[in-house]
Parts: C-alpha cells; sequence; structure tokens
C-alpha cells in the first residue's frame, strides 16, 4: 500500500489555522486596562470599552454576575467573554470581561449605557483596581 503525502498547502493552512486560534485564545485570555486621562479602556481581545470616570453613574462588587443569553463573545472554563441580553430586564448590549467566574465582579453603569463586568484573574488585582476607581471618582467629583 502506498503512503499518500499530504500536499503543502493543507499542511500550511492547517499549520496556520491552529496558530491564529492560539492567537485569538491569548488575546482574549486577560483583561487589559489601558489608563487614560479622565477614564480607562477595557480590552480584551476584540472587545473593548472606554469608560469615561464622568459618565460612571453607579460602581459596585457583585459575586455574581445574573443569567443572560450570550449575543457574541465566549466561553471557556471560567472566562466568560462578549456582549449579552438580559432577558429579564430587556436590557440588550451588556458587556461581560470576566477572566474567572468564582471571583467578585466589579459592575460599572454609566449614564444611557448598559452595564459592564469585569474582573481579573486575580481576586486581589480585582480589589485593588476597585479601591483605586472609587478613589478616583470621588477626586472627580471634589473638583466638581
Amino acid at each position: 500500500m502506498a503512503i499518500r503525502k499530504r500536499h503543502w498547502l493543507w499542511n500550511t493552512l492547517i499549520a496556520l489555522t491552529i496558530v491564529i486560534c492560539l492567537a485569538a485564545f491569548i488575546l482574549h485570555s486577560k483583561n487589559w486596562i489601558r489608563q487614560e486621562e479622565g477614564g480607562f479602556t477595557l480590552i480584551s481581545g476584540f472587545y473593548y470599552s472606554e469608560i469615561r470616570y464622568d459618565s460612571i453613574e453607579k460602581v459596585s462588587m457583585v459575586p455574581r454576575i445574573p443569567e443572560m443569553k450570550r449575543e457574541s463573545g465566549f466561553s471557556a472554563w471560567a472566562i466568560e467573554k462578549g456582549i449579552f441580553r438580559d432577558t429579564v430586564q430587556g436590557l440588550e448590549g451588556i458587556r461581560v470581561y470576566v477572566d474567572n467566574l468564582k471571583n467578585p465582579k466589579i459592575i460599572l453603569e454609566q449614564g444611557g449605557s448598559p452595564p459592564i463586568y469585569f474582573n481579573f484573574k486575580d481576586s486581589l488585582e480585582t480589589v485593588l483596581f476597585y479601591d483605586k476607581l472609587i478613589e478616583d471618582l470621588k477626586k472627580k467629583e471634589a473638583e466638581n
């Protein structure tokens, strides 16, 4: 029986597909924060949200996110990322950037926008960011 060799094009296509899938997973596996003047940007792979301190109405910590239906995004192990719809309250476009479902999450509510849920892999990092966010909001409020 003769051994058939696979064409080089198929080998290249398979290798390229694996590299692209790994890159997408690595980009989405962690939340990235970029501090800016007057706010910050929350980035997770293809998803990002620009958050201005003056548009934040409420910030709190919650132990878990409510049950929602995913419009786009993905779940892998304890990671939940994407855009969701709350079927109970009828809210659409809820952004979820959760690196660990077991840890507490920060919920940001902005004027006229759906809430944003996020946390980091390390619960201590989440708490430290929450405390810094509260401090920054108090400074902004004191300036006004």
